[in-house]
């Protein structure tokens, strides 16, 4: 029951929220690219997933999500998009830290 909420926990919010309290300060140097890139992801993913509900090619079921639904997705659906998103980006972020051009 609710694998997709317990899913999203645990591969994509207790990672991100490690790295954020890991590595905060060389994340927050970088807020407006990790903002830009979530609703970067959010603007195209958001009318793909909606033609694909709605054309039969994936589907959300009620006992894997909660069941609160926005513009025809789950709520889920919008946390796992900006989610991977935010994590993509928070790993690259972290990694040119550390092994990117040095001034």
């Amino acid at each position: 029951m609710y694998s997709y909420p317990i899913w999203l926990l645990f591969f994509l919010i207790l990672p991100l929220a490690l790295f954020w309290i890991w590595k905060y300060k060389s994340l927050r140097k970088y807020a407006q690219v990790l903002g830009l890139t979530v609703i970067g992801c959010l603007a195209v993913s958001i009318p793909w997933d909606i033609l694909s509900v709605n054309n039969r090619i994936w589907y959300f079921s009620k006992p894997h999500i909660f069941g609160l639904w926005l513009l025809g997705l789950p709520l889920e659906e919008y946390v796992y998009i900006a989610g991977v998103g935010l994590l993509a980006c928070s790993v690259t972020v972290l990694l040119w830290d550390l092994y990117g051009e040095k001034q």
